[in-house]
């Protein structure tokens, strides 16, 4: 009997806790904002489309920054390029904006541009910077967002915001994102964190250009390497037209690309990948770095690795941390230090300095990097990336603007110019 009173007890206390359980789902309900992001679809004509050369435009939603001599090159996303002289960092020019639908990243090596239209790679003349030419394009040189058969390929998404009460029985119940078919929904806040990432004149051009830390594309004496979600492609651009060369699987939200010596670091959601380039044409893995999930961008030394991890965004991290990982015995890797940040984005490192996009920039001395030592932290800005043609000039872009520093005295960096953002 003793037995049997303690199955009757068991049986009482789960039949009890269904009960409870169906009356908390019953009253259980939640407000959520989400945005849901419909695809908007091209046809192939529709993306093959010539560009133009337009007057000086206002920066608006900008991306990536690309520098070749003394021009810089300010992606406007999914709209062109801005060409500014900056010959006088103090006081910088806007010459043209070329309108290039679809754009995202570009490289540069003599008189050619290579930017993405879309799915497609462009070669573009740019020795009349006002008159650039289309003289190549590489038919699906990267891999679409999706393609339909009938409506073609999805080349952006219009965001609607959208309330609604959720019960706890939902399936959506603390999702942050979801998919229903080709629409993506997804948390107002994650979205807002997102976005906050949110990178013919008569004196010759320069040989290759510098690009920033978020880089996709770059240039290596004459070969240009590019980056879609999950593959590197090698391309020679010994001629005007780019030869493909090879292409190799990475992994899945590969980010960004590093050229150092005989080495190409590319960054991920999930870690780095080390490829040798001792052999141009074809690169291969020679070592790998596993980090905690986040969104990263990647520079290097000699010895070292220089890794941001951040969160807030559909990298679903929540990590906000510098990693410091030994590279100067590949391929063994090594995460000799982390250092904790506020949210930090871009970098770039000199012999001396790292500067680093975290809450505006910061410029560490590097003598030792297992000890760095902060010299400086400025704020009141949104920068994202920058780039550091020397300790002395900084250029960094951001949701609110592009701005120069002179940082020779990296203990009180000055603003030398900032070109702002116009909504």
């Amino acid at each position: 009997m003793k037995h049997k009173s303690h199955i009757s007890l068991a049986f009482l206390l789960l039949a009890l806790g269904a009960f409870l359980s169906g009356c908390l789902r019953d009253e259980c309900e939640t407000t959520r904002t989400y945005i849901r992001f419909d695809p908007v679809y091209k046809l192939p004509a529709e993306v093959r489309v010539g560009i133009s050369a337009q007057g000086p435009s206002e920066l608006r939603n900008p991306g990536k920054i690309y520098v070749l001599g003394h021009y810089l090159f300010i992606n406007e996303r999914n709209e062109g390029i801005h060409v500014l002289d900056n010959s006088d960092p103090a006081n910088p020019k806007k010459i043209a904006f070329w309108n290039i639908p679809g754009n995202g990243d570009m490289a540069i090596r003599g008189q050619y541009l290579y930017a993405n239209q879309y799915v497609d790679l462009l070669t573009i003349d740019i020795s009349d910077l006002q008159n650039p030419q289309i003289v190549c394009r590489s038919e699906s040189a990267f891999q679409p967002y999706g393609f339909d058969p009938q409506q073609g390929y999805i080349v952006d998404y219009v965001q609607t915001e959208i309330t609604e009460t959720i019960s706890c029985e939902d399936a959506r119940w603390g999702q942050q994102w979801f998919w229903s078919s080709d629409v993506l929904f997804m948390s107002a806040d994650v979205v807002s964190s997102f976005e906050s990432n949110g990178i013919k004149n008569s004196s010759p051009l320069a040989a290759a250009g510098i690009g920033g830390s978020y880089a996709r594309f770059t240039i290596v004496d004459q070969y240009l390497y590019t980056i879609d979600n999950s593959l590197l492609r090698s391309w020679s651009v010994a001629s005007a037209c780019p030869a493909r060369l090879d292409s190799t699987w990475v992994g899945w939200n590969i980010e960004t690309i590093f050229p150092w010596k005989d080495k190409l670091f590319i960054g991920s959601q999930t870690g780095v990948f080390i490829f040798n380039n001792s052999n141009p044409q074809r690169p291969v893995l020679e070592a790998q770095f596993s980090h905690a999930t986040g969104c990263d961008p990647v520079v290097c030394d000699d010895k070292y690795a220089y890794v941001t991890i951040h969160d807030g965004t559909t990298c679903n991290g929540t990590f906000n941390q510098l990693d410091i990982i030994g590279i100067d015995n590949l391929p063994s890797t090594e995460l000799l230090k982390v250092y904790q940040m506020k949210r930090p984005f871009g970098l770039a490192v000199t012999n001396n300095f790292l500067y680093l996009c975290d809450d505006g920039l910061k410029i560490f001395d590097k003598t030792d990097p297992l000890d760095l030592k902060e010299k400086s932290h400025t704020t009141g800005f949104d920068a994202y990336d920058v780039i550091a043609l020397s300790d002395s000039q900084l250029l960094l872009i951001g949701a609110d603007g592009f701005y120069q520093f002179d940082a020779s005295d990296p203990e009180k960096p000055k603003q030398l110019s900032l070109i702002p953002v116009v909504k």
